[in-house]
This record gives C-alpha cells, structure tokens and sequence, in this order.
C-alpha cells in the first residue's frame, strides 16, 4: 500500500532567491519543478522538502532523481543544474524464512503448530512434516520462531520477497504401485502471506490446479513412495 513519505534535499545555495528543486522517479517521465525554496545564498546551506508516495512493503527499491537550480534560470535551461540522486530501501514487516532439519539422514519428524507460531497476519500455521529432510520449507515472519525444536534451522532468505507474486502448478505421481499418503505441499499464500499445506492421499496422480504464492515459495515434501513437480505458471 502507498504511503506517504518524503525527500529531504540540503544543498549550499550560492545564489540569494529562489531555486527549483526538480524530482522524478529514476529515468521514468518528465521532472516534477513545482518544489521552489528561498535561499539566502552566500554559500548557506539550504533545504526542501519533497513529497512522494512509497510502498514500504514492496520488495524493489526505489531511486529518485533530480536537480537544484537557480530559478532566476528558465526552467527549460540546463545552465546551473546541480544533480542529486537517492533511493528508498522498503523495509517489510513481513520477511522470508526457510525452516531446513539439520540432519537428514534421520527422519526429521514434524513442526507443530505451537512450536511454529503465528503467520504474520496472526492466524494459526499448519505443522510441517518434513518426511523429506533435504527439502525447505519457507514461511514468512517477523524475525525468527525462537521456538523451534532442536534439529532444525531457520535462516532469512532475501532472494524470496513475501509480497512478490507467482502462480504455479504442481504434479505429485504415486512410483510403482505406491502411495501418496505422507506427501504434502507446502507454499506461503501471496494475498495473506500465510503458510498453506495441501495433503495427499491415495495412489492415483494428483494435478494441482494452478495457485498464487510467494515467488520461490512453493515445495514438495514427498515420502520415497511419490515422486512430484512444481512449476511455474506465470504472474498471478
């Protein structure tokens, strides 16, 4: 959501009067020149303040550009332009996790609700049962579950961003004559951000339709009785 926010820009004015402040977002349209401060010039600092609209829970950041200028200039003049460039950094409260056992040659067991906590909009997350213990498992969080049982890891991940988008399929196929009772899939919800689990059953292949989740959240957890793909169905 848009909030608003501002650009702060201090310069040394050697010009008494007027000067233009002029802003854009980094190569995108034409400058903005409606900012105007009266200087006393004489080599003092000089400020003004800007007024734009960020996304504090974004994932990209943002650069603003622009340039200071004696407005006894006409504004279509390049002469005098002093250039100034700054860039907002969102700030999530919402980050990334992966949840990963730290031995996998052992069964590594199940997460509980409990021990995992609250997702970031405060309902329940499902347990996780990580029947394959070389698989991750991401959630989305605040800071890290200081919960967790012993034999497991969580690491913040800034390559996944909680409010990117991307929609996906999935297959999960029975090898042989076996089942997919134990198998899961595990994804973070992109509208809620909240950690959901599909379970499957039987032994006829399942095709998951096509579902929005957190960009690189989506995994398999799959007992040796089924084997399974994720991919990518393009923007939500």
């Amino acid at each position: 959501m848009l909030t608003p926010a501002t650009i702060t820009v201090n310069f040394t004015a050697n010009y008494k009067g007027l000067h233009r402040i002029c802003w854009r977002q980094c190569a995108v349209g034409s400058y903005v020149c409606t900012n105007l401060v009266d200087c006393v010039g004489g080599g003092n600092v000089c400020s003004a303040t800007i007024s734009i609209m960020v996304d504090p829970e974004s994932c990209d950041p943002v650069c603003f550009e622009g340039y200071i200028q004696a407005a006894c200039n006409p504004e279509e003049s390049s002469v005098d332009q002093v250039p100034w460039s700054t860039t907002f950094i969102p700030s999530p409260a919402c980050k990334a996790f992966s949840i990963t056992c730290t031995n996998p040659s052992t069964p590594c067991g199940i997460i509980t609700s409990a021990e995992l906590g609250l997702n970031c909009n405060g309902t329940v997350r499902p347990d996780i049962d990580f029947v394959n213990g070389t698989t991750s498992v991401y959630v989305c969080n605040p800071g890290i579950i200081p919960a967790l049982p012993a034999g497991y890891t969580m690491v913040e991940e800034p390559s996944i961003c909680c409010y990117a988008c991307e929609q996906y399929t999935a297959t999960i196929d029975p090898v042989g004559v076996g089942i997919l009772d134990g198998s899961s899939l595990y994804y973070i919800d992109c509208t809620t951000r909240e950690l959901v689990r599909v379970d499957f059953t039987g032994s006829v292949s399942v095709n998951v339709p096509a579902f929005c989740a957190v960009a690189g959240s989506a995994v398999l957890q799959l007992t040796p009785e089924a084997t399974g793909s994720i991919v990518s169905a393009g923007s939500c």
